[in-house]
């Protein structure tokens, strides 16, 4: 995820959502910046391709009742900053239509984002919202903070969350123009940050949870069940569930691996939802020829071959890098997805991140939305690198049927231990 210096011009994808008066189920609009920096590359690959697949990404899990719209900008001709187009009016999703006009975009102009988001909040009223994404600042003259308050107090409602695709924002404008209008700013580096952003902000609302707990006591007593218990292992102490390694190995890994934690009074509702749960970690130090192998897991686990499990794991190699891994198994039969998150030798501050984990924590989470799951990895306050995002998700994937209880671990593959504390675990229904 190596963040590099924004360029003048970006992609912007915005979308707009407003009651609609059969329904009252918002539509969106998706503005694609067709301007000249989306030639630029990130891993090999350009940004505008980038872009679409991300997008693409997004509108496979649309719903089927949720209106959804295409514009672009700077597609069309060099230097104008009244280059915006209405693709695809909003109405029910034709994603063979929309991946279509997508693949028609091709960058060339300047980047109007102020323009495009009056542009879009006029075409679908009031009510709405507005996400962003650009690798650029706005280049056509607009305050994009004014513009935030010109949103904010015409009565609207209107809504503005911004990503920065590699970008700085030295000026401040993107993150004003989201903060102004009760929206957020989220940074994206590369594709898998992007998706994740883009997923993040065009999310149905979680409700309020359905099982929390934040272990505000002395044991964990009966809501909890701790397969193969090494009571050396782990403690509650000071409202967290302390873990140690006490044999190596990971949830999924052993029928008889110790101290997989087992919360047998919480269950997952039908339907779609979310399992998540704070925790810091203590992984060790960075070393010359690679450090532990650390894993810190959650997830749904019934046995060695039905679960699915979410982790931050630490290679343990020469490179000394980490991943984000969603891994399920069915039936005996893996699928998994996976995401580089930092590694020691592409400018990663290793003994910082380390620090972080173990002093300001994290958030681990598995979302289920229909038979898709991703993985997600939330940092609280801090980033792998200056700039980068503080929210990084895996790809989907699919599973046809999970089974099992709300599960937490932490362990190694190596000699040494891992120690986390776990402050929070929760479970939340998803509209």
């Amino acid at each position: 995820m190596t963040t590099r210096a924004g360029a003048a011009a970006g992609v912007l994808i915005a979308s707009l959502a407003t009651s609609t008066a059969a329904d009252g189920i918002g539509a969106t609009m998706l503005i694609l910046d067709g301007s000249g920096s989306m030639w630029g590359q990130i891993e090999d690959q350009t940004k505008i391709e980038i872009a679409r697949e991300s997008v693409g990404r997004m509108l496979a899990d649309w719903p089927e009742d949720r209106d959804v719209g295409l514009m672009a900008y700077g597609h069309r001709s060099e230097g104008d900053c009244d280059d915006i187009e209405t693709l695809m009016a909003p109405g029910p999703l034709d994603i063979r239509a929309a991946e279509a006009e997508m693949a028609d975009v091709s960058p060339r102009g300047k980047t109007p984002i102020g323009a495009s988001v009056r542009t879009a909040a006029e075409a679908v009223g009031p009510g709405g919202s507005v996400i962003v994404v650009t690798d650029g600042l706005e280049n056509c003259g607009a305050d994009l903070c004014e513009l935030g308050v010109d949103l904010a107090d015409d009565g609207a409602g209107l809504t503005a969350h911004v990503i920065g695709f590699d970008v700085a924002d030295t000026d401040g404008q993107l993150a004003c123009l989201a903060e102004t209008t009760g929206g957020r700013f989220l940074p994206a580096s590369d594709a898998a940050s992007l998706s994740g952003a883009l997923q993040e902000v065009s999310a149905p609302v979680p409700s309020e949870p359905l099982f929390v707990d934040e272990f505000e006591r002395d044991n964990l007593g009966d809501d909890w069940t701790v397969d193969h218990p090494n009571p050396s292992g782990f403690i509650l102490d000071d409202g967290a569930l302390i873990t140690m390694t006490v044999q190596p190995g990971y949830m999924g890994d052993a029928a008889d691996q110790p101290n997989i934690f087992r919360w047998t009074e919480a269950t997952f509702p039908e339907g779609d939802w979310d399992i998540s749960a704070d925790f810091t970690s203590r992984m060790g130090e960075v070393q010359s020829l690679g450090g532990r192998r650390a894993i810190v897991q959650v997830g749904r686990y019934r046995d060695v071959d039905n679960h699915i499990s979410v982790y931050v794991f630490r290679q343990g190699n020469s490179n000394d890098d980490l991943w984000l891994r969603l891994r399920a198994v069915s039936g005996g039969t893996e699928t998994r997805a996976e995401v580089e998150i930092a590694g020691d030798i592409r400018g990663y501050d290793l003994a910082q991140i380390l620090r972080d984990f173990e002093e300001k924590g994290a958030r681990l989470t598995i979302s289920k939305r229909g038979r898709d799951y991703v993985g997600r990895l939330e940092m609280d306050g801090w980033t792998m690198q200056e700039g980068g995002p503080e929210v990084i998700e895996t790809d989907p994937i699919q599973v046809l049927r999970t089974s099992g209880d709300p599960a937490l671990f932490a362990g190694t593959l190596g000699s040494e231990q891992t120690v986390a504390e776990f402050d929070r675990i929760e479970i939340t229904g998803v509209d």
